[in-house]
This record gives structure tokens, sequence and C-alpha cells, in this order.
């Protein structure tokens, strides 16, 4: 099996980079959208909720796919995809046309996750935390500097500039095609190799279900806080530059989280790093809604940072509890967990809309509780034999 550094990790982590540069610009765009479509908070926490629910309830489909083919494929046709339909967003002249595009753009982003998660996986097992980092925080990185780059764009000539994807995608898209051919398809991995957690003692369904609760409360919070950060922060008298660079520290931060968090991970033990950064999302949400200025920044970096190191954490959990298909256990951790994400973001609406929109955002405090409650079932779930560092 090939090293992490020379294995399918790099390449998915660019190509994990460019999608996730496609999609979250949309925070930004909310904020000329709004007045052009005359949406309301509510409207737009629908449309989060319809793309997180699409893309993320068929990504076991696209798992089951990638278990029985080559992954490959996959990933260049959902690239592609994606990128292309993420282009068309500022060109949409109507609520429901908008909704269509980004509905069927989420398909694409649903079909790229499991099988581009199940290629970086393909490496030693006591690497694995580092390999699933690099994949993390290309797609984190990609996420932290689309609302910067695209905002000031934005700026300049009008929503007509979310069309900048296209070629991007298409020449990540042409690249990927060249190393393609010049390597054979992956062999798919039928042990979880020395050091990891047998399947026979990870598979248990209350296990994984509390994995994907600890992911979904992540996410649910996730994207609420992406969706409404720029539109809270002008709306409280900054800038829209200064809202989109606001979203950019905190996806920067989620990118460099994800950066260490396997590693971490890799040596202190899985538990104890989902455990910290469900702690600190709290105590860094808290100082978040109360500063203002720079210390606010820093929350807003800390919030983010923990965020992220939990990312390959929870995902490496998945793998090794099914190491033969690890194509569905990526899709289902990061399908069902994914899911509440564009809840948050309605719930957060829904409260903004009938009161304020920093009465929403408060609300985000329970989803770390939730997180903690589903961590400490995974604890007595495996209470049967001791936790060790490659777990």
């Amino acid at each position: 099996m090939a090293p992490w550094r020379a294995g399918p990790a790099p390449l998915m982590s660019l190509a994990h980079f460019v999608l996730e540069a496609s999609f979250n610009f949309l925070p930004v765009t909310y904020v000329l959208l709004i007045p052009k479509l005359g949406l309301s908070y509510e409207r737009v926490g629908a449309l989060v909720f319809l793309t997180a629910i699409l893309g993320s309830g068929t990504q076991p489909l696209f798992g089951w796919l990638s278990d029985r083919g080559d992954p490959r494929r996959i990933v260049l046709v959902s690239l592609i995809w994606s990128g292309v339909l993420m282009g068309l967003v500022g060109f949409m002249p109507t609520y429901g046309a908008l909704a269509a595009l980004l509905g069927l753009a989420s398909l694409g982003s649903a079909a790229f996750h499991p099988p581009a998660a199940a290629l970086s996986s393909q490496t030693e097992a006591t690497n694995r935390g580092r390999a699933m980092s690099l994949f993390s925080v290309g797609g984190n990185l990609g996420a932290a500097l689309s609302p910067a780059l695209v905002g000031l764009a934005l700026g300049s000539v009008g929503l007509a500039a979310t069309a900048v994807v296209i070629p991007l995608t298409l020449l990540t898209a042409w690249l990927l095609m060249r190393r393609y051919r010049a390597t054979p398809p992956p062999v798919p991995r039928v042990d979880a190799g020395p050091g990891a957690v047998p399947a026979t003692t990870v598979g248990s369904m209350v296990a994984l279900m509390a994995i994907v609760t600890v992911v979904g409360a992540r996410s649910y919070y996730q994207m609420a806080v992406m969706t409404y950060l720029p539109e809270w922060l002008q709306a409280n008298g900054q800038s829209l530059a200064m809202a989109g660079a606001a979203l950019a520290v905190f996806m920067i931060a989620v990118s460099l989280g994800s950066l260490f968090g396997g590693t971490l991970a890799d040596r202190f033990g899985r538990l104890p790093v989902i455990v910290v950064s469900l702690v600190m999302i709290g105590v860094g949400h808290w100082f978040m809604m109360r500063l203002s200025g720079p210390s606010q920044m820093v929350a807003v970096a800390l919030v983010g940072a923990m965020i992220g190191a939990s990312f390959p954490v929870t995902i490496v959990l998945a793998q090794e509890a099914w190491p033969q298909k690890v194509g569905m256990a990526s899709a289902i951790v990061m399908g069902l967990g994914w899911m509440p994400a564009g809840l948050g973001a309605w719930v957060v609406g829904r409260v903004a809309d009938g009161s304020t929109l920093s009465a929403g955002l408060a609300t985000l405090i329970i989803a770390p509780i939730v997180g903690l409650g589903a961590a400490m079932v995974y604890v007595v779930t495996r209470g049967r034999r001791p936790m060790t560092n490659d777990e």
C-alpha cells in the first residue's frame, strides 16, 4: 500500500479544494441575492436545508457505487458537474430556479465525497489520520478562500462573478484525467492493517450512529455559522469585504484544524481530539457572540480550528468500522452526519425572522452539547475494552 504522501491523498486533496471552493462562496452571494430575489432569512435557510439533504442523504448510494466500480470516474464526473452548475448561481432569475440549480449541484457534491475519501484512505493504517487530514485540509482550504476571493469579485462585477469557478473546475478535471491515464485503478483495501481497530469490535450500529451524531452536531453548528456570519456582521456595522474576510478567517481556521487533527489523533487517540474540540467550540461560541473587533475574530478562529480538528478523526473511525467497504463507511458518516447542517441554518433563520439574527445564532450553543452527549454514548459502547492510541 502506497505511503500517504505518495498515494492518492494529495490528488484527492486538490480535487476536494476545487469542489469546496465551488460551493462555499454562497454565504457571501446571499448578501446580494437577498435583495435581488426578495429572500427572507427563512428562505435562505430553506435553500441550505435543501442542499444539505440532497448532498448528504444520497451519499450512501454513491458510496455503494464507489465500492463496486472505479471511484476515480465518479470523482471526475461529479467534480465537473458541481463546478459548472455552481458557476451559474449568479445568473438565476428566480428563487425557484436557484433552488433547482443548487439541488442538482448538491448531487454532484454527494457523489464526490465517498469515493474521494475512500481513495485518500488507501495508505498504511498508522498514517491514515494524516492522509485523511490532507484530504480534509484541501476541502477546508478551498472553502476558506472561496468567500474572500469571490466576495472581492462580487464587489467589482456583481453576481456574474460566480462564473469564475467554471474554468477552475475544468482545469482541475483535466489534470485529474492526465494523472488517471498514468496510474492503474486502485485496489480496494480488504483489511484494516496493523494498528487499526478490528471491524468486529467497532462495527456495532450504536457506536457508528454515535459518531454520526457527533458529526451531525458539528455540521448543524458549522453550516449555520457559515450561512449567517457575513450577514450578521454586516447588520452590526461591518462592510461586505470585512464580513467576507471574517468568513475566510473561520474557514482558514477550519483548514488548519483539519491539518493537525488527524496527526494528533494518530498520536493521542481519536476520542480525546473529538471531546476537546467539542468543548472548545462551545467556549469559542460564547465569546464570539459577546466580543467585537480583533478579539471577536480570535474567537471565530478558535471555533473554526476546533471544528476542523475533528474532521479527519470521525471519517477514520467510520472507515475502520467497515474496512472492507470504506466508500460506504465514508458515505454514512459524511452523508448522514451532514444532513442536520441545513436544519441548523433553517432553525437559525426561523428564529431570526421572529426575533433577531443574534438570537438565532445564540441557539447554536446546543450543538456542541449534543455532540458531547453522543461522544459519551460512544465511550459507553466501546467500554468493553480499553482505548488505545491507534483509536
